[in-house]
């Protein structure tokens, strides 16, 4: 079957993301009318006024003059998403004043269906054609969506996207087909879900028997689906050295003595990610309510839970030195000013992150992977090579508590299950490819004096834990 990827040249062809302040209240009704002009042509329409208004900024909406009524379908599917009216968030996750999921993840959804959309303009689509459902692969690959996996594929192969980012446009619209089979748009969706159960072979006995009192000994169900992207064309390489970038001692000198990282936010954003293995969207969203003054307790060590990817709950460890700094910090009269700004916009009754921008508003993942870009701009005057992610600071808290915990004799069942939790991996073996990588590595001098401070807080709580877990053995 031949693909139609070529690039649409018509005009209105193109599928656009366009950011709205939008009024999402409740108990719609008409309130006279209102004229608008369009050139010498004038329309009357009625004005819609709400009992109780939601304004909504920056709120993605679709356009494509090509497909109005597509793009108003799929407008109208993310305002369902938002509203809580489909797919509620799961309890603990992220959500909006109304129930919804929040702004952020609509404009990730957007972004999946503007690639949908666009597809289905290039090849003259129709997405509701799914009236052949057909057990075979080969008939389904006749499918609209299957077509679209197809076309996913050959953009992964070409290095165009990511296997994780297609993975996302397919579970996207696997959502927006749900939607369309609950409001009748469809009378079925073209995919089916199956449950499948999950054995993990027994190769390390203390980490079985660390699982084996809250897991089934008959393995783990989960639900899957056909209509994903294969593992296939997971970029092997990229998979085991993209996580496993770790800083130096003298990149983390180069980074965290840099112009731009000396505002007090940004470093303690960066706190966040090297002290705490968090990534970029976990600091921004980090709450103001885990921080607490260490000076009224007695406490060397501060447990805090956060929501992670794919609004997984997990808990973190903060060492005292971290936590009075972020105390500092929270109590600077810049950041209380910020905060102020925060309760004029917000009211009070929001939850309020640590993290404001200087308009009192939260701020974004996006902002935080920007810093290394900067850094790297700035310190490529001098003459030096800077070639480090945001994310990189997570790997370098992984692979340095990983070699701490080695180099400290504790078991490497322990290791394993601390290290899977603290990071908040879905996969064991993301976990043992920064284990075995820190197995691999010695540390420099300047490099064990930074992990020793770092980590000194956390060895005592870390040793009795795993001693607690002895009486398994």
């Amino acid at each position: 079957m031949k693909l139609i990827t070529q690039a649409m040249p018509e005009r209105d062809a193109r599928v656009l993301v366009v950011p709205v302040s939008i009024n999402l209240g409740t108990l719609p009704y008409f309130d006279g009318v209102v004229s608008l002009a369009s050139g010498d042509e004038e329309t009357t329409l009625r004005r819609v006024r709400f009992h109780r208004d939601h304004i909504v900024d920056g709120f993605p909406l679709l356009f494509c003059a090509a497909r109005p009524f597509d793009a108003s379908e799929m407008n109208l599917f993310m305002e369902h998403r938002y509203r809580g009216k489909f797919r509620r968030p799961k309890n603990g996750g992220h959500r909006n004043d109304l129930g919804g999921v929040t702004v952020k993840t609509v404009k990730s959804i957007a972004n999946s269906l503007r690639v949908f959309l666009a597809w289905l303009v290039a090849t003259k689509t129709d997405w509701r054609e799914i009236y052949a459902v057909a057990d075979t692969d080969r008939a389904k690959a006749w499918l609209p969506p299957y077509r679209y996996r197809a076309f996913l594929i050959s953009r992964i192969e070409a290095k165009e996207i990511s296997r994780d980012t297609a993975n996302l446009y397919i579970n996207h619209l696997r959502q927006f087909y749900e939607w369309a089979l609950a409001m009748r748009r469809i009378e079925r969706v073209p995919f089916q879900y199956n449950w499948i159960t999950i054995k993990k072979q027994r190769k390390d006995g203390d980490f079985d028997v660390l699982f084996s009192s809250i897991q089934d000994e008959k393995g783990i169900s989960i639900q899957t689906t056909d209509l994903i992207i294969p593992k296939k064309y997971k970029n092997r390489k990229a998979a085991l050295d993209d996580d496993l970038a770790p800083y130096s001692a003298d990149e983390l000198r180069w980074f965290f003595d840099s112009h731009y990282m000396r505002t007090e936010t940004r470093k303690r954003c960066a706190d966040l990610a090297v002290v705490c293995g968090l990534r970029a969207e976990e600091v921004a969203t980090f709450p103001e309510s885990a921080v607490e003054d260490p000076s009224i307790c007695g406490k060397s060590l501060f447990t805090v839970k956060i929501l992670g990817k794919f609004n997984k709950e997990r808990k973190i460890l903060i060492p005292r030195f971290l936590m009075e700094e972020l105390w500092a910090y929270k109590n600077s009269f810049d950041r209380l000013h910020r905060a102020g700004k925060w309760d004029l916009r917000k009211g009070t009754g929001a939850v309020r992150p640590l993290f404001l921008n200087r308009s009192g508003g939260s701020m974004s993942g996006e902002y935080l992977t920007n810093f290394t870009s900067f850094v790297k701009a700035e310190l490529s005057e001098k003459g030096v090579s800077f070639e480090r992610s945001f994310h990189d600071l997570r790997a370098t808290f992984a692979t340095t508590l990983a070699r701490f915990m080695l180099g400290k004799g504790l078991p490497l069942g322990f290791i394993q299950y601390k290290l899977m939790s603290l990071m908040g991996h879905a996969n064991f073996s993301t976990t043992q490819k920064y284990i075995n990588f820190a197995g691999s590595v010695t540390f420099e001098s300047q490099m064990q004096d930074w992990v020793d401070r770092v980590f000194s807080d956390l060895r005592p709580s870390l040793e009795t834990e795993a001693k607690s877990t002895e009486t398994f053995e």
